[in-house]
Parts: structure tokens; C-alpha cells; sequence
């Protein structure tokens, strides 16, 4: 039992960054209607510019986070305006092209800028190891849970109670009725991506203190996009259980078999939940007259 209830601590630590990438999967699509699978490599991309500003600008960890974060969302701002903004309306199919060929794009400078080799951040949050009741628990793992719940609150409060955050949801629920009423869904679509990006950064620095960064890093990202279609790809809550579901069932495939069989667990639970509840535990069915 303890062994079981260690590795649902480990999980739900991970899970908690898949929950974080997730919302800005989440975030993206509910105000662009763009599913941005170019979502792994932005956090690859936050990572380096963390170990960037540790390492050759000497910056402390905290500042090094707030430059990443900042980069992220000038970065984000830039994509959509440059990119994503000349996208909308097109076939869906167009659009999963452009972000697939933007998801390549960023690795390659960032393999040409970085090399191939692993890097490690010089300075990283507390990791020194707890126990409770029996279960190990580390101060990173609680930091990172600690985190992905801030950051749920946070965006629950930026939906609920500002402006700018009803008229996303005004622009998710019905773009064109939002605009009619004088909402500027260009302005919304920016805000959208920005946000999403520094999501990504975030969930980019958490890994970054728990593994090595390297551009393979991205590839985390595919981990989210399992647990943003549990979730359902609406529901900002549900990116995060989804995320938690998926970090436990890695984790304990992980632990009670072997790594390489975790990615068969994850993506078979993705594929029952396809066809069992295809709009996520939390997201909205679509209601369709015949």
C-alpha cells in the first residue's frame, strides 16, 4: 500500500504539469477554435530561455522565471499576429499543418542556437525530501502541485471576474455574436495565445528542475494532448484532472512495469475515453439537429 500510494504522489506531481500544459491547449482552443500542437516545443522553448538567463546573463532562479515568463508571452503575442492571426477561418486541417510546421521550426533554432546536448538548470527550486505517514514526498513535487493549483485559481478568477476574461469566454461560447456586441476578438485571440505560451513556459520551468533540458523535451507535449481530451477540450478544470489522470497512470505503469510501457497505458486510456465520453469528463456535448 505504501508503495501504491508513493507512486500516486509521483503521478499526481507529474500530472500536475501536464495539467498546466494542458490549460494552455485548453485556453488556445476555446478562444481561437486553434489547436495548437506546437504547445510542446513553447515549453521546450521556456526551459532554455530559463537556463539561458541562469547561465549567461547570472541571473537568481526567481528573476530567470520572470524573464522566461515575460519572453513567453511577447513570444506567444508574436506567433499569432505573425502566424495563427492569417489561419483563422481556414480548413481545420490547414491549421493543424501550420502548427505542426511551427512546432519543427522552433526545435530546429533552437537546436541550431542550443546544439543537441542536454543542459541542467545551475540553480533549482528546493528539492529536499519529506516523509509522511511512510510516503516520501519531495519539496519539488509539493512546489509543483503546489503551482498548477495557483495557477487553476488564477485563471478561474481572470475568467470569472475581469473584463477581458468574460469577453474570452463571450468569443469561446459564440465569436460572432461577441463581436456584434463590440467585443475585439482580435485582441482576445492575442491575449489567448500570450497566455497559452506562458503556460507552456510554466510547465518548461517545472520540468526543467526535474529533468534534463534538451529539445526532446517538447515531446511532454503529447502527454497533455491525452489528458486535454480526457479533461475535454473546453473545460479548463478538465485539463487539469485530465492531467492528474494521466501523470498517475504514467507513473504507476511506470512503477509496476516498465518505462516504455507507460506511453501504452496513457494512450489506451485515451482511446477509451474516445469511446466512452469522446467530449471529455468535463467538456460539453454538441448538440446537432439532423
Amino acid at each position: 500500500m505504501t508503495e501504491f500510494l508513493q507512486y500516486l504522489v509521483g503521478g499526481l506531481a507529474t500530472g500536475s504539469v501536464y495539467g498546466v500544459i494542458a490549460m494552455g491547449f485548453v485556453l488556445v482552443f476555446k478562444s481561437t477554435d486553434v489547436f495548437n500542437f506546437a504547445q510542446g516545443d513553447l515549453l521546450m522553448l521556456g526551459a532554455y530561455i530559463t537556463v539561458t538567463a541562469l547561465v549567461t546573463f547570472h541571473l537568481p532562479l526567481g528573476p530567470a522565471m520572470i524573464v522566461a515568463l515575460l519572453a513567453a508571452a511577447v513570444i506567444g503575442l508574436a506567433i499569432q499576429q505573425l502566424i495563427i492571426r492569417h489561419m483563422l477561418g481556414q480548413p481545420l486541417l490547414t491549421v493543424v499543418m501550420v502548427t505542426i510546421a511551427l512546432s519543427l521550426v522552433i526545435r530546429g533554432v533552437v537546436v541550431i542556437l542550443y546544439g543537441p546536448e542536454d543542459r541542467t538548470l545551475s540553480s533549482t527550486l528546493p528539492n529536499d525530501t519529506l516523509t509522511i505517514a511512510g510516503i516520501k514526498v519531495s519539496e519539488l513535487d509539493l512546489t509543483i502541485m503546489g503551482v498548477a493549483a495557483v495557477c487553476v485559481c488564477l485563471f478561474g478568477l481572470f475568467f470569472q471576474k475581469t473584463a477581458i476574461g468574460l469577453q474570452m469566454r463571450a468569443t469561446a461560447e459564440n465569436p460572432e455574436a461577441a463581436s456584434l456586441s463590440g467585443v475585439n476578438s482580435g485582441r482576445v485571440f492575442s491575449i489567448a495565445f500570450s497566455l497559452g505560451t506562458v503556460l507552456a513556459a510554466v510547465g518548461g520551468i517545472l520540468l526543467a528542475n526535474r529533468q534534463l533540458v534538451s529539445p526532446n523535451l517538447g515531446e511532454v507535449g503529447l502527454l497533455a494532448f491525452p489528458a486535454v481530451v480526457i479533461g475535454g477540450l473546453t473545460s479548463i478544470p478538465g485539463a487539469v484532472v485530465g492531467g492528474l489522470i494521466i501523470g498517475v497512470i504514467e507513473k504507476l505503469a511506470t512503477g509496476y512495469g516498465n518505462a516504455s510501457a507507460a506511453s501504452v497505458w496513457v494512450y489506451g486510456a485515451l482511446l477509451l475515453a474516445l469511446l466512452v465520453r469522446p467530449y471529455g469528463l468535463f467538456g460539453e456535448r454538441e448538440i446537432r439537429r439532423v
